[in-house]
């Protein structure tokens, strides 16, 4: 094994995560072997092992990535300096994010062959959706947001944006990916914000936030 500074050790290791989040998302992992993740990765066997030590340290490095990445959304969104109609985006972006990394597939797998990190995610998944109830209901109570039921507005989001990352149904309804975000973003919107508030934010560009949305999903 290469000698390798603990600092691009680390960096590499997760860029390497990286690329097995389309196949885990959508075929699971528990039939993927250690020489079928070297591959996807660009990588040989043996090269592999200079960065992880086993399959459970894959998926172990791949669930934390998922964890830290949606957790620092949820520090923006809790962040009652900024505006409301900036944590909205950040609350849609997270949903986004969600969906893309993870699945009932790879939850599923996660649970039966790793249920210490199944419980580690789904303890964040409940962080995660206990802050996104605050930030409505707080938005309710000072009557920026209509009076909606905030958990149905959370399950809405995972229901729906599992589908948009599912390219077979998109691919089945004729629709892009990125047309489908801003659709629903407008409706989201429209739905949630009392009226006087949903035209003070005419000006924003969904266009631009969504192609960022787009940027960073494309990186994954």
């Amino acid at each position: 094994m290469r000698k390798i500074a603990p600092d691009e050790r680390q960096r590499l290791r997760k860029a390497y995560v990286k690329k097995l989040i389309h196949v885990i998302r959508t075929q699971g992992f528990l039939s993927l072997t250690i020489q079928d993740i070297a591959d996807l990765m660009n990588l040989s066997r043996a090269s592999l092992y200079n960065y992880f030590s086993s399959k459970e340290d894959i998926i172990m490095e791949l669930t934390n990535l998922c964890i830290n990445y949606i957790n620092e959304f949820g520090q923006t969104i809790s962040n009652e300096e900024l505006s409301y109609s900036l944590r909205f985006q950040k609350v849609f972006e997270q949903a986004v994010f969600s969906a893309a990394y993870m699945s009932d597939i790879y939850l599923n797998d996660l649970k039966r062959s790793c249920p210490h990190l199944y419980e580690k995610k789904m303890q964040s998944r409940k962080e995660q959706a206990s802050i996104i109830h605050t930030f409505y209901q707080n938005g309710m109570k000072e009557e920026v947001f209509n009076k909606l039921n905030a958990s149905i507005l959370i399950i809405q989001d995972e229901i729906v944006l599992e589908r948009f990352v599912n390219t077979s149904f998109l691919m089945e309804e004729g629709l892009s990916l990125k047309q489908s975000l801003i659709d629903y973003y407008v409706a989201k919107k429209t739905q949630v914000f009392k009226p006087e508030y949903l035209k003070s934010t005419e000006n924003e560009d969904i266009n631009e936030m969504v192609d960022c949305v787009l940027k960073k999903l494309a990186a994954i």
